[in-house]
């Protein structure tokens, strides 16, 4: 059974979570170089007048893998640098992460 973990990145504003996506679309194949695998990126703009812009990853891990281990692998590799080339980490307020465990009725056991 593969690990899951859900990442809630909160961004500055609306130009911000727009470039960010486009950072995840490069963080993909990087990610997977990396036995990172992406199931979803999903974006939830900020509420007219309150709130901030949110970007959802779904990824998973192999079982036997350290989460962690294989995270701080990525983010110290040449393509985490190369993708994040010209964004402003400055424009990530937040990062939550959550490990998931699938039910046992979960497709995505």
């Amino acid at each position: 059974m593969s690990q899951y973990q859900l990442r809630v990145y909160t961004l500055r504003s609306p130009d911000a979570l727009s470039a960010y996506e486009n950072v995840w679309a490069q963080h993909i194949p990087g990610m997977a170089k990396h036995r990172i695998t992406t199931h979803g990126v999903w974006t939830v703009p900020a509420a007219p007048g309150s709130g901030t812009p949110r970007l959802y990853a779904l990824v998973s891990y192999r079982d036997a893998d350290n989460m962690r281990e294989r995270l701080e692998a990525y983010l110290s590799s040449p393509e985490f640098r190369a993708d994040m080339e010209g964004f402003d980490i400055g424009q990530i307020i937040d990062v939550d992460e959550s490990a998931l465990t699938p039910t046992a009725d979960s497709p995505l056991r």
